[in-house]
Formats: structure tokens, sequence, C-alpha cells
């Protein structure tokens, strides 16, 4: 299961993974929550907490992803979890390889703070001054 989880910034889109994430979770929560962040920021970012993370069952969303239109836009993406998430990304670890012009960080589920200061240090877009 996924769904949205509060950043306490405009600029972060978060989300919980908790399970398995299917079709449906890709579709009516991740797509539609990014699409929405797309159209309100020059550039976003991206948090995803894995809780109890099983599988996918997204068909090959998570690749569309990767060449989702929008992903021009992020900048930045933390991801979050524990002990059994580092071990199951070893198995698979091209998962979050391929955001290109992205950087991707990893945090122990003990730093989910860490990861929001991360992403919520100011965006700074060429040619204007930081945000304040």
């Amino acid at each position: 299961m996924l769904e949205r989880m509060e950043t306490g910034a405009d600029s972060v889109v978060g989300f919980r993974f908790d399970g398995d994430m299917t079709a449906q979770d890709y579709t009516g929560t991740l797509i539609p929550a990014l699409e929405a962040a797309e159209g309100n920021q020059p550039i976003f970012r991206i948090l995803f907490e894995i809780v109890d993370f099983h599988g996918w069952k997204a068909h090959g969303h998570w690749e569309s992803l990767k060449d989702w239109p929008g992903m021009r836009k992020v900048d930045r993406i933390a991801i979050v979890g524990g002990e059994r998430w580092e071990e199951w990304m070893s198995r698979l670890p091209g998962l979050f390889v391929g955001f290109t012009g992205i950087d991707v960080r990893y945090f122990t589920s003990d730093h989910l703070d860490s990861a929001l200061d991360w992403l919520r240090e100011p965006i700074v877009l060429e040619g204007a001054a930081p945000e304040a």
C-alpha cells in the first residue's frame, strides 16, 4: 500500500510504502500527487518512506516513473527505510538508479528527520537568488 505523507514543505511530496505497491497505488496515488506538485512548483523533491515493504505489483510502472516527463522537475529523492529495506535493496540495486540528474540518497528509518531536513533545504533555481 502506498499513501501520502505530510512533509511540512510545499516543494516536498512524501509517500509511505507499507506492504506491496500495486498498479492502483501508482495510478491512483503516486502519479496524481506528483502531477499536482509538478503543476505547482518549478522544482520539487520526493520522499519515499519504506515501512514494511514486501514487493512491487506495479507491472512495470516503476520503470515508467523514471521516464515520466515531470521527473525533469525533481532534483532530489530521499528513500528512508529500515534494515529489511536495505537487505532488499541489495538484491535489486538498480531500483533507484536511472533517475538522471536527480540526487538520490538513502537514510535509515531512524533518520527520517535528517532526510526531511535535506529535502527541505532551499531550492536554488538557475539565474535566481536562493529562496528564503
